[in-house]
């Protein structure tokens, strides 16, 4: 168990990451009997290089009946990132979904100590229910863009949200986790879209602890960014009408000098605002003056 999980990690048949490395890093004659005899398996949080490590280090020492089934929880892969939609590999919360014989699709929950969800937020001993949710939203994508898109026009897509409806039925703790997928509908509507309609459940031991049902439809990218940009634009405008108005019943002075600013730096009164947005360049914003009106 890792750092994230230490008051966890206090129950028994559970240690903490740290204290095996401790124990094994001992002098290589020193006996060894907190571990000796039992079978370790490396538990959530730990990533491949961590899991990797301590199993070398306990063979080495000769304990290989020790470490016997030290993979016994890690024999599946991480999806690729570009299923998950994620760049960085700590953030990605499941394994590569396999399909079932009911054509139904299964994934491990594999945690991450550095995960974006983990690093600061941790309430208790239980796994946050919005590392869950998460987790279901990597799991449709991931299902989506594996098995269903094989005929899909675009390389690009871009997945839209229609209904998001996430359960909690019981604390789901750092231990084996699986989700279940299952499709209930799935139609193309028109050649450059895809609908879906699927269902998930989390399980722990065999009893669900959380789930989630989802429809969403996967458009042609080059499609829904042009309409993605055509929205935006429409926003800051409406956004800034709402502001003006605002202004008017507040501090109708305000205006007046906002006018008076303008005026003053030698720009036309009907010249539309500069908005100034976080961005990734980051540059400046201009927002174009056909879409913004000035306060009148």
């Amino acid at each position: 168990m890792p750092r994230a999980f230490k008051q966890f990690s206090e129950h028994p048949n559970l240690l903490p990451y740290e204290e095996l490395l401790s124990i094994l890093l001992r002098s290589d004659d020193a006996p060894v009997p907190e571990i000796a005899g039992r079978k370790l398996i490396a538990g959530q949080g730990l990533d491949d290089m961590q899991v990797s490590h301590a199993w070398y280090i306990g063979v080495s020492r000769g304990l290989i009946q020790e470490f016997s089934h030290w993979r016994a929880a890690r024999k599946v892969r991480y999806a690729d990132r570009s299923l998950c939609h994620k760049q960085r590999p700590e953030n990605i919360l499941i394994s590569a979904p396999e399909k079932n014989a009911d054509d139904s699709y299964t994934s491990e929950l594999l945690l991450h100590e550095r995960n974006e969800l983990m690093l600061d937020h941790l309430t208790g001993q239980h796994i946050q229910g919005m590392v869950l949710a998460e987790a279901c939203r990597q799991m449709f994508l991931a299902v989506t863009e594996h098995y269903f898109l094989d005929d899909c026009p675009s390389s690009k897509r871009y997945f839209v949200i229609n209904l998001m409806n996430v359960r909690y039925q019981s604390f789901a703790f750092p231990l084996p986790t699986q989700i279940h997928y299952r499709v209930i509908e799935r139609k193309q509507p028109k050649p450059d879209r895809i609908f879906i309609h699927a269902d998930m459940d989390v399980h722990q031991s065999g009893q669900p602890v959380a789930g989630m049902e989802v429809q969403f439809t996967v458009f042609d990218d080059g499609y829904l960014s042009k309409r993605e940009s055509k929205l935006a634009a429409q926003a800051v405008g409406n956004y800034v009408d709402f502001l003006r108005d605002e202004l008017r019943k507040s501090a109708p002075d305000e205006i007046f000098q906002l006018s008076s600013l303008f005026a003053a730096s030698g720009a036309s009164p009907n010249e539309a605002p500069r908005l100034v947005t976080s961005s990734a360049d980051p540059i400046s914003e201009e927002v174009s003056p056909a879409s913004v009106p000035l306060p009148q």
